[in-house]
């Protein structure tokens, strides 16, 4: 019986030695896979991300602004919108044309979405940052108004025509920089390739 349990544990030792070793190859393999993967894999990540986020919410409120009427918190309701508080962060709103001017005239027309008691907001996850294309070169969306009417089409502070292209990426990091590109009857995602938005 006592030479019995010397073999088991004999046995146990050696099994419990193969099974370290296997597990300290798989732990060195896991390591390598993730550093040669790096953070520019998770920037990339995120940046795909927040595209698709920022998409719905745009695609979400078109179709609202399309499809649903005025009510006892925005009586003069003359489209949704999207405003751009910083590089980081948006809100979406209804457009309550306060004073019937077919102009937005600031936060004070801001009606919360249906069913919200205040506006929505998002808020970008860092190190990704949201820029807008003016003319050639990427700028700062701070207080940049988007308003989609009851036909859909995307609108300036002063209701008039716009078309644009929203871009997401990291500035520390070279690697995929995503774009949303909105024009009259559509809203579509690309690829950012430095000069325009190669949609997909």
């Amino acid at each position: 019986m006592e030479r019995y349990s010397l073999k088991y544990l004999k046995d146990m030792e050696g099994t419990s030695l193969i099974e370290l070793v296997v597990v300290m190859t798989v732990a060195a393999i896991l390591v390598f896979a993730l550093a040669s993967v790096g953070p520019g894999f998770v920037s990339t990540d995120k940046v795909r991300n927040t595209s698709r986020e920022l998409i719905a919410d745009l695609q979400w409120i078109r179709y609202a602004a399309m499809t649903q009427g005025a009510d006892a918190t925005a009586p003069r309701l003359t489209g949704f919108g999207v405003r751009f508080e910083s590089n980081s962060r948006y809100s979406l709103f209804r457009f309550n044309d306060i004073n019937s001017n077919f102009v937005y005239d600031g936060i004070s027309e801001e009606a919360p979405l249906p069913g919200e008691a205040a506006q929505k907001n998002r808020t970008v996850s860092p190190p990704v940052q949201i820029r807008i294309k003016k003319g050639n070169v990427l700028g700062n969306p701070e207080n940049h108004i988007l308003i989609f009417d009851h036909l859909g089409i995307p609108r300036q502070a002063n209701l008039g025509f716009q078309q644009r292209t929203i871009v997401l990426r990291n500035p520390h990091a070279t690697g995929v920089s995503k774009c949303v590109s909105i024009s009259f009857n559509r809203i579509r995602e690309g690829e950012w390739d430095g000069i325009e938005c190669k949609e997909q």
